[in-house]
């Protein structure tokens, strides 16, 4: 209020001293007019200062302002829950991969018969099917089993072995008629030596690495034809059974000429079981009696590799499902490895 006083007093004293400068002393009229006019503007300016003064007054004071406290931050989480990655993201439509399954015969190797085949498949988009392709490139797994049965006659090098220690025993002097028995299985030997056996095959086929081209030239129509190529690991695992064999043998002949006591102890040791009448292995004796009574399986087997390709052609059912022809052709280490496998090909696009 102070301060307001002090700046309105120079403009009164201004006031005065301009009006008494333009007073002129020669017109006491116009002497009179100015001290008027003097008077008025001073009347004016103490009411704009009692105004000013009355609304200062009537003014409240603003409240000092309040302390401000310092909020502390929110303590931070002990720990974070853990949210899984989204696995399966329906808005983004089909990626293009496929799984599926194999359904067909088989052309076995080894010169045996013809069997089954079943496998199943899974492939993967690599390229994003450019124009200049007319197609796609995808990374393919497959696996797969041929089974099949094939019926021949083997030759048993054990069961000679064995006809000429029998043989040796009973007469040691036979000398050269003894070893012509054993080696053949005639007269008393009392093994067959050449016996109808049912060979069985089992070939499991791992393909980890194969690169397969679809031609979406002729997607109009919803066919896809395709090639594979790549390469894998074949285990096969095969076994006989004379058992099985045309005619049927047991281990033991029944028309050496032995005499009635001898080969009725060696039909009651060997008949129907060890060490040639269970299943062979390789071809040449079974397995021990102690296993064949747990059911343990007796066979061969070997680990090859080797390389496969095949030409297929399927038709798109709807935006999931798909149903084609596939026919693969493969090749593995050792005489006579080449087979081929054919049949149906379902599969679901995901």
């Amino acid at each position: 209020m102070r301060r307001m006083q002090w700046a309105i007093l120079p403009l009164l004293t201004g006031g005065a001293l301009s009006a008494a400068a333009q007073t002129s002393p020669n017109s006491p009229t116009d002497y009179e007019q100015r001290i008027q006019k003097l008077e008025e503007r001073v009347a004016f300016l103490e009411r704009a200062l009692a105004d000013t003064l009355g609304r200062t007054a009537e003014t409240p004071q603003a409240p000092p302002p309040a302390a401000t406290h310092a909020v502390a931050p929110p303590a931070p989480a002990s720990s974070r829950q853990y949210e899984p990655p989204p696995e399966l993201v329906p808005e983004i439509g089909k990626i293009g991969a496929q799984v599926g399954l194999f359904l067909g015969g088989s052309g076995s190797p080894f010169k045996l018969d013809s069997g089954s085949f079943t496998g199943g498949f899974i492939d993967l988009p690599l390229v994003d099917r450019p124009r200049w392709l007319h197609g796609k490139i995808s990374y393919e797994i497959s696996i797969g089993m041929t089974q099949s049965r094939s019926t021949f006659t083997t030759t048993s090098n054990v069961a000679q072995v064995a006809n000429l220690a029998v043989l040796n025993s009973l007469n040691p002097n036979g000398g050269l008629a003894n070893v012509t028995a054993a080696v053949t299985g005639t007269g008393p030997a009392p093994f067959p030596v050449t016996t109808s056996t049912e060979t069985r095959l089992r070939l499991l086929q791992v393909n980890p690495f194969s690169i397969k081209y679809t031609s979406t030239v002729f997607d109009r129509w919803r066919l896809r034809p395709y090639a594979v190529v790549g390469w894998g690991i074949y285990v096969t695992i095969h076994s006989q059974n004379p058992a099985r064999g045309t005619p049927s043998t047991f281990g033991v002949r029944s028309d050496a000429s032995l005499p009635l006591d001898v080969l009725a102890a060696v039909q009651q040791i060997f008949g129907g079981q060890a060490p040639f009448g269970g299943p062979l292995v390789a071809g040449q004796i079974s397995q021990a009696p102690e296993l064949e009574a747990r059911g343990l399986p007796g066979g061969h087997g070997n680990l090859d590799m080797g390389g496969h390709a095949s030409l297929g052609l399927e038709y798109r059912l709807s935006r999931t499902f798909a149903l084609g022809f596939d026919a693969q052709f493969h090749r593995i280490a050792g005489t006579y490895g080449a087979f081929r496998t054919y049949g149906s090909r379902f599969g679901i696009y995901f």
